[in-house]
């Protein structure tokens, strides 16, 4: 499977009124198994009940991705494994007015307040034709250190 996303840091409030609209904020921690050096990532999530292991390759606008659902006790087991290599964040799912989905993630301890949005298309020349609203920020799709294994290195 092929991820295509472009990746928007959020440096002020999503507007109100006929904006778009969102969903509630839903707990997400995740923890890498590969290093920052690795060409590949070897991520663990847990978003709600949801547990999930997931192999992505490097990349910017397109990666590879591969993922599958484990058990809570699976997680539970390789989760200490990915000590020092952690994000804790919120996730809202909302929806642009033109009917566009994106994620806008909100993370908390050293992260925080950082705010990543990300769209995701189901073509390379929509993302590429995709126009963000002014509100969106700065892209970051092609750097790196916005990238969340990136950020689960990082250290304050």
């Amino acid at each position: 499977m092929k991820e295509i996303e472009r990746k928007f840091l959020m440096d002020g409030p999503i507007p109100a009124g006929p904006g778009p609209e969102l969903l509630p904020a839903r707990p997400i921690r995740q923890g890498y198994l590969t290093t920052a050096a690795d060409s590949v990532e070897i991520r663990l999530r847990q978003e709600g009940k949801t547990h999930s292991l997931t192999l992505k390759s490097d990349g910017g606008l397109i990666r590879e991705e591969r993922e599958i659902a484990i058990g809570a006790a699976q997680f539970e087991a390789l989760w200490p494994a990915t000590e020092g290599r952690r994000v804790e964040k919120n996730r809202r799912r909302g929806t642009l007015p033109g009917g566009q989905a994106f994620e806008l993630d909100i993370f908390s301890g050293h992260l925080a307040p950082l705010m990543l949005l990300e769209v995701e298309f189901a073509s390379e020349a929509a993302a590429r034709a995709f126009v963000p609203p002014d509100w969106f920020g700065q892209e970051v799709t092609e750097d790196r250190r916005f990238k969340n294994k990136a950020l689960a290195h990082s250290r304050p």
